[in-house]
């Protein structure tokens, strides 16, 4: 405990708990899972630590944001934060940012809209015996991949097969512990990851699917566009973002731009308030009751994340995280 890290080993301190993974993609394997939760626990920092060239899938990737982990990226006897790229320093406790130390570079340039689809669909149900879950993952993956999803687990590699009634029953059995699983669709070139969440709620089930994918060119703007149609009658909220340091479900270490909200669905609004036009035009889906209302974020006066606030402020709606 607390001797400097020069080889492939887990080392728990006081302060942190390091796993050292040597692999070229690292994912939310169930031993991982299980440290996370230790670590939470215990009050510890989980900190994860790849070789350069190596990638996180997204189900680990939001683990350890949930968990206020760290991923570190080792590249010789250097060490750096594998998402902002600040140097690090192992202190003997953990590793820690290094004395006046800055970003190893800038962002690589490049179009903001070319990098990989982020999308966050909310549903809200009734909490009755006919409910079954995973609509809106079975559509979203389809219009990302043009094929329903592969399966889902409790970690990576999932364990189950896509079927809706069992995903269904699953959940079921822990309610009303909230549920979160893994989700994965695709083939090579046009994968997919994410995380579905279910969680009892005072007003019903709610349902929170993250989604990582192929990147915006490649599955195409009117492919997203009628993704947010088709889910106008049933979602809450879709959030489309691009992020140009993902892709199919995978991110580079190398440093990038934050992903960039590219568009948001509002469901279930009757009309939309007369402050939104004036900063982006929306359109309306659906019909009656069910109607929602979609706004492209690239297409502001502003930028994205300035016109996205402006959209949620019109309709009173709180910024998502």
């Amino acid at each position: 405990m607390g001797e400097p890290l020069t080889g492939p080993t887990d080392t728990i301190t006081d302060r942190a708990v390091v796993l050292h993974q040597d692999r070229p993609v690292v994912g939310l394997a169930p031993w991982l899972a299980e440290a996370a939760v230790d670590a939470v626990r215990d009050g510890l920092l989980l900190q994860v630590v790849t070789p350069a060239d190596g990638f996180v899938t997204y189900p680990l990737e939001m683990m350890l944001a949930q968990a206020r982990g760290q991923w570190v990226v080792r590249g010789g006897d250097h060490y750096r934060d594998g998402l902002t790229g600040l140097p690090l320093r192992w202190d003997g406790r953990r590793f820690s940012p290094a004395d006046g130390s800055r970003p190893t570079g800038p962002p690589p340039a490049a179009d903001p809209w070319t990098g990989g689809l982020e999308i966050q669909i909310v549903t809200l149900h009734p909490a009755t015996e006919a409910l079954e879950l995973g609509a809106s993952t079975e559509v979203a993956v389809r219009a990302l991949t043009g094929d329903a999803p592969a399966g889902w687990g409790v970690a990576e590699p999932v364990s189950e097969g896509w079927s809706r009634r069992d995903l269904t029953s699953f959940c079921r059995t822990r309610a009303p512990a909230p549920t979160s699983l893994t989700i994965v669709g695709g083939e090579r070139g046009s994968a997919v990851l994410g995380v579905l969440t279910i969680e009892r709620v005072d007003t019903g089930v709610r349902e929170q699917l993250r989604l990582a994918g192929p990147p915006l060119p490649a599955v195409g703007e009117a492919a997203v566009e009628a993704l947010a149609g088709t889910l106008a009658g049933t979602a809450r909220s879709v959030i489309v973002a691009v992020h140009p340091g993902r892709t199919n479900g995978l991110r580079s270490s190398r440093p990038s731009l934050p992903a960039l909200p590219w568009g948001i669905l509002v469901g279930q609004r009757g009309n939309a308030p007369h402050s939104v036009p004036e900063v982006v035009p929306g359109r309306a889906m659906g019909r009656g009751a069910r109607r929602a209302w979609w706004y492209r974020l690239d297409r502001g006066p502003g930028a994205p994340y300035e016109t996205l606030t402006a959209v949620l402020r019109g309709y009173g709606l709180d910024e998502p995280r």
